[in-house]
C-alpha cells in the first residue's frame, strides 16, 4: 500500500473503488451506508475535493434537504448520474431547488429577494421557460422592458438575483452556459432633477426633528442613530453587555432581521467597535436609567446553516412593556416619520439618512475616511469615497484653507467660500 492509499484508507467516508474515489454516507432512516462514486481518480488533489463534497452532502442531509426533496438532493450532488439527470428544469422548478440549496446560508432578506425576483420573472412569462433555453437576448429584453416601469435599483436587484440563480445552475451542470456572460451593460440616463441619495440632517435640522417627537424612547433612538451611524436593526439588537461606559466604546455584534431574529451582521466588517461620540454616550447615560438594571434575558442567535446559540443579555432599547424589538425599522407606525418631518418643517427623507447624518458630520469635522469606514462597518473606505465624495466637496468649499492652515501656510487666494461671502 502506497502512502496515498494509506491516507485514503484512514479518511472517514471516502474509499478507493477501482481507480476512482467513492463516498459513503447515511441517508435519513437508513441503517446501511449509501455508496456513490465521485468519478474522480484517486489523487491527492481529488481526495481533498472528495472530502469537501462529502461535507457538503452531510450538511444538506442534516439541514433536511434530502427529506424535503430527494430528487433535488441527488441532482445537486450527483448531476452526472443518468438516473438523476433532468432536461425539464423550468425556472419555477429550479428557483425552488435554489432556495433549498441556499437555505441556512442566506439571510431572511436575501431569501425574500429570491421570491421577489421569481415574481418578476413570472409576471413576464418566464416561470415555465426551460432553464436551458434562456438566452442573453431574452434577458436584455426583459431588463429593458421593466426599466420603463420600475426603478433602476429594483431592476438591478432582480437581475443580480437571477444571475446568481443561473450561476448556480451552471456550476451544477444543469445548464452548459450561463447566458448572463453575454448580457450587455446598459447605461441609464439619470433624471438631472432627481435628488441625491445623500441628504443628511444638519445639527439644526436634527434638533428640530427631536423637538417634535413626543415619545421619549423614540427620540433617544433617533439621536443615537445620528451620532453613531448604526443601522436601526443594529441599535435595536444592542445590549448593555456590548457597551464599555468607561471607555466610550460600543461593540456591534448583532442585528435584527425582518423576522425579528437576532443575527450577526452580514459581513465580518459589520462586527466592529464604535468609538462613540460624546452625544451618543450622553444618550446611553439617559437610557441607562430605564433599562440598565432590568433582568437579563436568554436570547437565541441565528447563525448560518440553521445553527443557533444562546446568549444572556440586557437590551439597551426596548419597546412597550420592556419587550425586545422585533422589527428592524426605526419606527413601524405608518406615517409617523413623515408626520414628524412635516411638523418640524423639514424636507422629507427616509430614516436611513440618520446614518448619512453621522457620516457627513464626521467628514465635515475632518474625520479620517478609513476611521469612519470602520465606524460604519465597511471593510475599506471605498464606499465613503463613492457615497460622500461629491457631497463633502460642496459642504466644505473652503477646504483648501483648512489644509493650508494645518500645514502652517497662509492662503491669500480668493476661495469659493470667500467669494460667496463677498456677494
Amino acid at each position: 500500500m502506497n502512502q496515498l492509499d494509506e491516507v485514503i484508507a484512514n479518511t472517514r467516508g471516502v474509499n478507493k473503488h477501482g481507480k476512482t474515489l467513492r463516498l459513503h454516507f447515511k441517508l435519513p432512516g437508513d441503517k446501511k451506508f449509501t455508496k456513490k462514486t465521485t468519478g474522480l481518480s484517486a489523487t491527492k488533489v481529488n481526495l481533498s475535493i472528495a472530502i469537501k463534497k462529502l461535507a457538503s452532502i452531510e450538511l444538506d442531509i442534516s439541514a433536511g434537504m434530502f427529506a424535503i426533496d430527494p430528487k433535488m438532493f441527488w441532482q445537486k450532488h450527483f448531476p452526472t448520474n443518468n438516473e438523476f439527470l433532468s432536461d425539464n428544469f423550468t425556472i419555477t422548478l429550479y428557483v425552488q431547488r435554489y432556495k433549498i440549496i441556499k437555505d441556512g446560508t442566506l439571510s431572511y432578506s436575501s431569501m425574500t429577494k429570491i421570491d421577489s425576483c421569481f415574481s418578476w420573472l413570472r409576471r413576464n412569462g418566464f416561470a415555465n421557460k426551460n432553464l436551458k433555453s434562456i438566452t442573453s437576448n431574452e434577458i436584455e429584453i426583459l431588463r429593458n422592458k421593466t426599466l420603463s416601469t420600475l426603478k433602476e435599483s429594483t431592476v438591478k436587484e432582480y437581475m443580480n438575483t437571477f444571475k446568481a440563480v443561473l450561476e448556480e445552475a451552471f456550476n451544477e451542470n444543469v445548464i452548459n452556459f450561463n447566458p448572463f456572460l453575454k448580457v450587455r451593460k446598459v447605461k441609464i440616463d439619470k433624471d438631472p432633477t432627481e435628488e441625491e441619495d445623500v441628504f443628511p440632517f444638519n445639527q439644526s435640522d436634527l434638533q428640530r426633528l427631536l423637538d417634535v417627537v413626543q415619545t421619549e424612547q423614540t427620540r433617544y433612538m433617533i439621536e443615537f442613530l445620528a451620532w453613531t451611524g448604526m443601522r436601526p436593526g443594529e441599535m435595536k439588537a444592542l445590549a448593555w453587555e456590548d457597551i464599555d461606559l468607561d471607555q466610550g466604546l460600543i461593540k456591534v455584534r448583532y442585528n435584527i432581521d425582518r423576522q425579528g431574529r437576532l443575527k450577526p451582521p452580514k459581513t465580518s466588517a459589520g462586527i466592529r467597535t464604535i468609538e462613540a461620540m460624546p452625544k451618543a454616550m450622553a444618550v446611553l447615560m439617559r437610557q441607562r436609567v430605564k433599562t440598565f438594571m432590568l433582568a437579563t434575558i436568554t436570547e437565541t442567535v441565528h447563525l448560518k446553516f440553521n445553527k443557533t446559540k444562546s446568549v444572556v443579555r440586557r437590551r439597551v432599547f426596548l419597546s412597550r412593556e420592556n419587550k425586545p424589538f422585533i422589527r428592524p425599522e426605526l419606527n413601524t407606525v405608518k406615517g409617523a416619520w413623515a408626520g414628524w418631518l412635516r411638523q418640524a418643517k423639514l424636507i422629507h427623507r427616509p430614516p436611513y439618512q440618520l446614518r448619512h447624518t453621522f457620516a457627513s458630520q464626521m467628514l465635515t469635522a475632518g474625520a479620517e475616511p478609513m476611521w469612519l469606514a470602520k465606524q460604519l462597518g465597511h471593510s475599506d473606505w471605498g464606499m465613503i469615497r463613492k457615497i460622500y465624495g461629491k457631497w463633502i466637496a460642496s459642504e466644505r468649499p473652503d477646504h483648501r484653507v483648512e489644509i493650508a492652515k494645518k500645514l502652517g501656510q497662509h492662503d491669500p487666494y480668493m476661495t469659493h467660500l470667500k467669494t460667496e461671502k463677498a456677494k
